[in-house]
């Protein structure tokens, strides 16, 4: 087992909530080391190919009693738990105190283990690194406090903004808090300093070290580390004169590369920098705009944004929901959400789920929470996402190629705008994928190869989903394209077979 299968499905767990989970409803202690194998069978049979533990370090006590006095995020989780309180608190997940198991989850033997159990599955494991900061207590602030983004002082009041004071075996110091430039700064969280050749090293052995544990990291907000962004966000903070050009990303990918393995590189990266990424190794960058299209329903843009080449394509990583954003059924709603859904796990790249997603969760947890509210299940949904995951798990939307097809209407009807049309194809099988991504009925021709169609009497459309089928002549088809009609926030999922 060495490389994921194109455009794979990587599932995205919240580890201390799935936990909670499991150990109220097998009513045992669940951690790391003893999860039930059904567990792993049954993603393995929806077809995911890789899974994402969010939040596995070992979490601040710092982090945890900031999050404890934060008010808006204590009426949040108030909001989600009918019965919280603050214990239920468990601090940041991205404000890591050290790259080992938290604690409560199992000991690193214990990972290792999972990770040789999900190879034997033909699972692959995927595992956070947060490059840009560590927790305010994490060891290197007392013995390697030059790491961070820092000043001498002596007291709190000569600290500037968004800086904490220290005292640890070197002195005192004011620390920056880890920040994105256009947010306040995370208060939990101290800075890495990028412009310091030390802290680059320092990061590339790390990574180097957690590489054991996992077959890839995703790596938080992995554009704030990227030297030109670093050094105009810290403009103010760090030695002007220093003239060091290193980057994290080529140095930690080829380190680890160096190990005779592959390794994934899967960067949570916005402001138009997946490119860049890409350009310094990184496999999978994430696709924002793609969600956000889908969010506002901007069909024409979202074509646009669907006609790069197909190469980039299948280097995004794209997703409805994830811990970041709102559940995608509270956002979408449930029609249009199977739509999305359709058009999400049909497209090249990566495809993200996100855990309750398939089921139709509604709430959002904070990645503070140590445990979520139990939502029921949404049947109908539930039984959509079997029935879709099922199907795209066939190598054609893995070895087959993938293109955007045109649409065309008449003078009097242009609805055909809102249609979304691709097809795949490997040797003899054949889909063809048709969305409405409209709020109004739509109609149109879809242009489909003549080759499809070629020595055949007769053409069988069916919907494995849907459970329908067509029957059309190929003169109709190959002429004209193919005629669809769809109420506002319908599809087709054709697989077609030559008769």
């Amino acid at each position: 087992m060495d490389r994921f299968r194109k455009n794979p499905h990587i599932y995205e767990i919240n580890l201390a909530t799935w936990l909670h989970h499991l150990s109220k409803r097998e009513k045992r202690k669940i951690t790391l080391g003893n999860i039930p194998e059904k567990e792993w069978a049954d993603l393995k049979k929806k077809g995911i190919d890789i899974i994402w533990l969010m939040g596995i370090w070992q979490r601040s006590l710092f982090s945890r009693r900031v999050a404890q006095k934060e008010q808006p995020l204590i009426e949040e989780c108030r909001s989600v738990l009918q019965d919280f309180s603050t214990d239920d608190i468990a601090g940041s997940p991205y404000a890591v105190y050290d790259y080992v198991p938290d604690p409560e989850f199992g000991l690193a033997e214990a990972l290792i283990a999972l990770k040789k159990r999900l190879e034997e599955r033909g699972l692959f494991l995927i595992l956070d690194f947060v490059p840009n900061h560590t927790a305010c207590d994490h060891p290197w602030i007392n013995e390697y406090p030059h790491l961070y983004v820092h000043k001498r002082a002596q007291k709190r009041k000569q600290c500037p903004d968004g800086f904490f004071l220290t005292e640890g075996s070197r002195g005192k110091f004011c620390i920056a808090h880890g920040k994105d430039p256009y947010f306040p700064p995370w208060t939990d969280t101290a800075q890495v300093d990028y412009s310091n050749p030390g802290a680059i090293h320092a990061m590339v052995d790390l990574v180097s070290d957690i590489s054991r544990y996992c077959h890839g990291l995703r790596c938080d907000m992995a554009m704030l580390v990227v030297s030109s962004v670093f050094r105009t966000t810290w403009a103010d903070h760090i030695d002007k004169g220093k003239s060091n050009e290193e980057e994290l990303w080529p140095l930690a990918i080829e380190r680890v590369g160096s190990c005779d393995r592959k390794f994934y590189w899967i960067a949570e990266v916005y402001w138009g920098m997946e490119q860049e990424l890409l350009n310094l190794g990184f496999d999978y960058v994430y696709d924002k705009t793609f969600y956000d299209l889908l969010v506002s329903t901007d069909v024409q843009r979202l074509k646009a944004h669907l006609s790069a080449p197909v190469a980039q394509q299948e280097k995004m990583l794209r997703f409805l929901e994830n811990h970041d954003e709102q559940r995608a059924a509270s956002v979408f709603g449930l029609q249009k959400l199977q739509s999305a859904m359709v058009i999400h796990a049909t497209l090249p790249g990566m495809k993200l789920w996100h855990h309750g997603q398939l089921e139709g969760n509604t709430i959002r947890v904070p990645v503070q929470l140590r445990r979520g509210p139990e939502e029921t299940p949404v049947s109908e949904l539930k039984a959509f996402c079997n029935a879709l995951l099922h199907e795209v798990n066939h190598p054609v939307f893995h070895d087959g190629r993938w293109q955007l097809c045109d649409t065309s209407g008449w003078p009097d009807n242009q609805s055909h705008i809102n249609l979304l049309a691709w097809r795949w194809a490997l040797g003899e099988e054949k889909r063809l994928i048709v969305v409405n991504f409209s709020s109004t009925p739509a109609q149109g021709l879809v242009k489909v190869p003549q080759d499809w169609f070629a020595r055949s009497k007769e053409l069988l459309c069916r919907d494995p989903i849907k459970g329908e089928s067509y029957h059309l002549h190929p003169a109709d088809v190959s002429n004209s394209g193919l005629y669809v009609a769809l109420q506002d926030w319908d599809f087709h999922f054709f697989t077609i077979e030559r008769r």
